[in-house]
């Protein structure tokens, strides 16, 4: 199985060659969620997790077999800050889970994963380092670690990772934690990019903590395996899974060898009306490019899946906080913000987000000659 060579570098055709291969492995394949829960009704969904159908999960179970896939668009409002400032990341981004629930053999889910990634994407092995647990407190996810030495990863490029970084712990409940919350062990790709940044360490003081972009995440699967009781104690699980998720702009971004996560395809468009707009093409204006590219991205997503417009309190206030520091980064950049709007309107598929856009910025406009800030 291979991408089609004119979709290779796409980060949709990625998601679904990643999709396509699960199905020939039995997952059934569901829709993508809105971003709008009512288990996080002042906020939106903030991952690829089982937030999106834990609510119906049993039923979906008895629909699936406990083996499905999708791709799910993610927003998380408390990496906003880190948009522009990290090449790799995003607010608003895609990926591509498949979860086998009743199942945490890691012997098949990480040699698909494998496959995935080096027969299909045909990524360089040489240039990819796995994360697996090894904690003081927990122990070593032995195997994991097995499982990727049979696959032939290289033992240099196989780094222990204390709990910090390699063990995650659910925040919410739903069905699948009516036990208590689940937690496990889970262990991370990374792709090594070659001339990012010559003083980032290798190995493991940059696997997890490498903000430069030289390594970047590109997959993880976790392993559902315990829960944590009132006490604090792991206890064996009834019900184990797998997760396995890929990052698509990640991906796409190291398979066409861009300098960041801002230069995919779904942001083209919108890169070249704004690119007039920058007076010095410096560092800082691909920064407040990238802040304005990602934060419109969102704003438009979030408004075609129901959010409200920009106000106070809630999601409200996200939707607010999206929109103006998106137009602060449009003023940093010595732009008329209304010819900005107005060129973005022009390849934007949605007339209700560009109307709530150009609302807040009368708004904002307003407050700004107010307090004389610009």
């Amino acid at each position: 199985m291979n991408l089609s060579p004119s979709l290779s570098l796409d980060a949709q055709a990625i998601g679904d060659a990643f999709l396509a291969l699960h199905e020939q492995e039995g997952f059934t394949l569901l829709p993508p969620s809105s971003l709008l829960h009512d288990s996080v009704p002042m906020s939106f969904v903030m991952s690829a997790g089982l937030i999106q159908v834990e609510n119906e999960l049993e039923a979906i179970v008895l629909k699936t077999g406990g083996k499905f896939a999708f791709t799910q668009p993610c927003f998380r409002h408390f990496d906003m800050g880190q948009v522009g400032a990290d090449p790799t990341r995003l607010s608003l981004f895609h990926m591509s889970a498949a979860f086998h629930i009743g199942s945490s053999e890691r012997s098949t889910v990480l040699p698909r994963l494998w496959f995935f990634l080096t027969q299909v994407l045909k990524l360089d092995t040489k240039r990819l380092w796995i994360s697996y647990l090894d904690d003081p407190e927990l122990g070593c996810d032995e195997a994991s670690f097995e499982c990727w030495k049979r696959l032939g990863v290289d033992e240099a490029h196989l780094v222990g990772l204390d709990q910090e970084h390699c063990f995650w712990r659910q925040r919410s409940t739903g069905q699948i934690a009516s036990d208590g919350k689940k937690c496990g062990p889970h262990t991370e790709i990374f792709y090594e990019r070659e001339g990012v940044c010559a003083e980032c360490e290798v190995g493991a003081k940059a696997l997890g903590t490498c903000r430069c972009g030289r390594f970047v995440e590109l997959a993880n699967s976790l392993f559902i395996e315990n829960y944590i009781d009132e006490a604090g104690q792991l206890i064996a699980a009834d019900t184990v899974f797998a997760e396995c998720v890929l990052g698509l702009e990640r991906v796409e971004m190291v398979l066409r060898d861009l300098p960041s996560v801002y230069h995919v395809r779904r942001f083209e468009e919108w890169r070249a009306v704004l690119m007039p707009w920058l007076p010095n093409r410096s560092e800082e204006d691909e920064q407040s490019l990238a802040v304005i590219l990602d934060h419109l991205s969102a704003f438009v997503k979030l408004t075609e899946d129901g959010a409200p417009a920009p106000g106070r309190g809630g999601r409200k206030y996200i939707m607010r906080k999206l929109a103006r520091e998106l137009m602060i980064r449009m003023l940093e950049l010595g732009g008329d913000v209304n010819k900005q709007l107005q060129l973005l309107a022009q390849v934007s598929t949605s007339g209700q987000a560009n109307t709530a856009l150009y609302q807040e910025w009368q708004c904002f406009a307003n407050t700004l000659k107010k307090t004389a800030c610009y």
